[in-house]
């Protein structure tokens, strides 16, 4: 591990996963109790066409895909509202439309494939600079948002009616949560990928579920899981040679799986 950690790729690879994993994770206790999985689904998804805009016209990847990701959490509600329409219909035209478009996009550049596999899937790795700068400035934001507005997104999870009537500005607070989202996923990409981000937002806060027994704990242990899965499949991937993201969503699949029989057998 110490002659790992002595390259400086692995040390920013090491310190964009710890603060991805952090953030994936207080995000993902609201995902969970919220039942908005979908959500960050299609984000995710969806933030393909701006990687793809990026590398066009020579941008950071990131920053343009966070300007699409942030424009359509910022947006749906005032769809939702104006269209009637649900928002898991929304959701259903916003993923696969965009990340269609990312895809043609893509396929536009010279060389696209490793380029597509690695938005996909991730590459945490390779982490640049420019990058880990960036996903340090969105965990900036997301804490300090969770900081001042905790308590007010947490009624709201539970009794949004009853939020509104103590004067909670619901849709407020609901679309602020939309956009730390989408920046959250946007942070990820390089982490575990589009095609895999969802995984840091559900499994690590499901696995803590099952061992909490408050929604402080919650919010302790689910950070603290998916920031084990996170450093644990970059250490496996580097030693071991595998593909970054895929072996950190099932490392975090196998801690859900250790603490599910666990429990299962504690209960016999």
């Amino acid at each position: 591990m110490i002659e790992a950690l002595s390259h400086p790729f692995m040390q920013r690879a090491l310190l964009s996963g710890v603060l991805v994993g952090i953030m994936t994770s207080l995000l993902g206790v609201l995902v969970v109790l919220r039942r908005s999985a979908f959500f960050g689904d299609a984000i995710a998804h969806a933030s393909l066409a701006g990687v793809a805009l990026g590398l066009l016209l020579g941008w950071h990847p990131l920053l343009t895909a966070a300007g699409v990701g942030v424009g359509i959490s910022a947006s749906l509600h005032a769809i939702e509202r104006h269209t009637r329409l649900a928002l898991d219909t929304l959701l259903g035209f916003v993923l696969p439309f965009f990340m269609a478009i990312g895809v043609i996009l893509l396929s536009l550049l010279p060389g696209y494939q490793p380029e597509l596999v690695s938005f996909l899937f991730g590459s945490i790795l390779t982490v640049s600079r420019t990058t880990l700068a960036l996903v340090a400035a969105i965990f900036v934001v997301v804490l300090g948002f969770l900081a001042r507005f905790y308590r007010q997104l947490v009624f709201a999870t539970f009794d949004e009616d009853a939020a509104q009537l103590s004067g909670v500005h619901v849709a407020a607070m609901l679309t602020g949560y939309h956009i730390l989202l989408a920046l959250v996923v946007i942070a990820s990409i390089r982490t575990v990928g589009v095609i895999l981000v969802n995984a840091l937002l559900i499994i690590p806060a499901a696995t803590a579920k099952l061992l909490a027994r408050s929604l402080t704990h919650l919010f302790v242990l689910t950070p603290l899981l998916g920031t084990v899965s996170i450093v644990g499949g970059m250490v496996a991937s580097y030693y071991l040679n595998w593909p970054s993201g895929p072996t950190i969503v099932v490392l975090s699949g196998l801690l859900f799986l250790a603490v599910g029989a666990w429990r299962w057998l504690c209960r016999g």
